[in-house]
């Protein structure tokens, strides 16, 4: 089996005959890219450049030849004539193919219809493709892109980007967007600092990891981290008042358009501040990034209008449940909220077994657990303008403060944005003879969304962190913010997998 393509194959023979040497070069040094060469028409007109691209169209016309290169910036049309790149040139331009890199050195002019073109004296091929590139057609000023099979998007993302502008214009602002948070951090004065990747203990979130060994310290079991947390309150701990980590984060669980098993995150821990301090600061991050990246607060997302200057509007978990949901579970029995919670998950439920184990769950999860349950069911659509939801019960947030006015709640709280939680934050428990007990409490507990083949060992307790706790850390905020779905939201893309490079997706045959 080869994915090569035998008429491309034999056009790269040719090539490689007519130029005494493969295709390939080392190196074609360019003048600039091609939007900022465009920029700069008025200074280097008429003056010799190099440009180099991926060839799109290719027009014919006699002893002339029209080609459009692009690049990650733009475009730009090659104009060459027979009598002037010469015979071997002119065959080398018969062997190109919608795809292929190509280097060009001429003159900067405008043709008579007005097109800013290089009129080519010298041609290098860069790079002779041997696999079919489906490059988008143009007609009339309007594009048409011959990749239109989405998962084909996803699974080679490359083809992606060579046939779609968009596509890498995309992954360029949410290039922007990761600079911005970084510089937006360093300027309030927090330490970006290194958390293992690998960790012998996983916490600071309820999810299933992913699993490996070290064999060097004869296969001791390890995990891929699924949340930055409590490395970085070491950090705290030893001193360090405002420090954040950016980077990939695991979770061995469901795939949807909000989920991703591989996912980026940024957490920050502030001491000497709480939650309401880490509110104030997330509002503001949110809208900062948006403003230094498009330009505006107000951006357009799935065809609703978001503002999201600050401030945001702030409900309870409660307040939300009674105006949005319809239930006031203060008021509510335990049993109810299990009948009404049961009720919920199982509506949509994809098989008896599914809805067996869902009921399962509600006739034994804790109260807190079905309020925040019903919650999801009733009011996360719901939330389109940015909302902070704040005040948790304290079942479902083992690493919180307890609410200063409700030793029922803690201090937790979640924006949600387009129906999507887009954060997490908590003023943070720092008392570590409680921290150890709500450790214990943890263990056991699952949550509805808990895949049911995952093994039952219970949520694993840091002793080490335990310690460190006992050390002493300060009053201290930490939030957590979901890069991905920040990138949705100002890229205006529907699903995490069209602002992840490479989402994971289900293998096919032979791939």
């Amino acid at each position: 089996m080869t994915v090569f393509d035998d008429e491309l194959l034999e056009k790269r023979a040719r090539l490689t005959e007519l130029l005494g040497r493969p295709p390939y070069p080392y190196r074609f040094p360019v003048t600039d890219g091609l939007d900022r060469l465009r920029a700069r028409t008025e200074e280097l007109l008429g003056s010799r450049v190099a440009v180099a691209g991926r060839v799109g169209s290719i027009r014919r016309m006699g002893k002339a030849r029209f080609i459009d290169l692009h690049d990650l910036d733009g475009r730009i049309q090659l104009f060459c004539r027979a009598n002037e790149v010469g015979e071997r040139t002119w065959a080398v331009l018969d062997l190109l193919d919608p795809g292929d890199w190509l280097g060009a050195e001429g003159t900067l002019m405008v043709t008579r219809s007005g097109e800013l073109s290089v009129q080519a004296a010298a041609i290098e091929v860069l790079a002779k493709i041997t696999t079919r590139v489906p490059v988008a057609k143009e007609k009339d000023g309007q594009r048409f892109s011959a990749l239109t099979d989405q998962d084909l998007k996803y699974r080679k993302r490359y083809l992606d980007w060579a046939t779609d502008p968009a596509a890498r214009r995309r992954f360029v602002l949410r290039s922007r967007i990761v600079q911005e948070l970084r510089a937006l951090m360093h300027e309030r004065g927090f330490l970006e600092v290194a958390t293992p990747t690998l960790e012998p203990v996983y916490g600071g979130a309820d999810a299933r990891p992913f699993e490996t060994a070290v064999h060097a310290l004869g296969d001791q079991r390890v995990y891929l981290r699924i949340s930055l947390e409590l490395p970085l309150k070491r950090y705290i701990v030893g001193g360090f008042p405002r420090v954040f980590t950016l980077g990939p984060v695991f979770r061995n669980e469901g795939i949807d358009r909000f989920h991703n098993p591989e996912f980026t995150m940024m957490e920050w821990y502030e001491a000497f501040t709480d939650y309401t301090d880490q509110m104030e600061r997330f509002e503001w991050l949110v809208s900062e990034t948006a403003r230094r990246v498009v330009g505006t607060t107000r951006i357009s997302y799935q065809g609703r209008e978001l503002h999201l200057e600050p401030p945001w509007k702030r409900m309870t978990v409660n307040e939300a449940l009674v105006e949005i949901g319809g239930l006031d579970v203060r008021s509510a029995s335990t049993d109810e909220l299990r009948r009404l919670a049961g009720d919920g998950l199982t509506a949509d439920a994809a098989s008896d077994g599914e809805r067996t184990r869902l009921r399962a769950w509600a006739a034994e999860a804790s109260r807190g657990a079905l309020i925040m349950t019903l919650f999801d069911l009733r009011c996360e659509e719901h939330l389109v303008q940015p909302t902070i939801i704040k005040d948790y019960p304290r079942e479902v947030s083992p690493l919180t403060k307890r609410h200063r006015d409700d030793p029922d709640l803690v201090e937790r709280f979640e924006p949600f944005i387009c129906g999507m939680e887009v954060g997490n934050a908590y003023s943070e428990l720092s008392d570590p003879v409680e921290q150890y007990e709500r450790f214990e409490e943890q263990r056991g507990l699952g949550s509805a969304s808990s895949d049911q083949d995952a093994p039952d060992e219970g949520h694993p307790i840091d002793m080490d962190f335990v310690e460190a706790m006992g050390c002493g850390m300060p009053p201290t905020g930490g939030t957590g913010l979901g890069v991905d779905r920040l990138v949705m939201l100002l890229t205006d893309s529907p699903s995490i997998r069209d602002v992840i490079a490479f989402p994971m997706r289900r293998s096919v045959p032979n791939e």
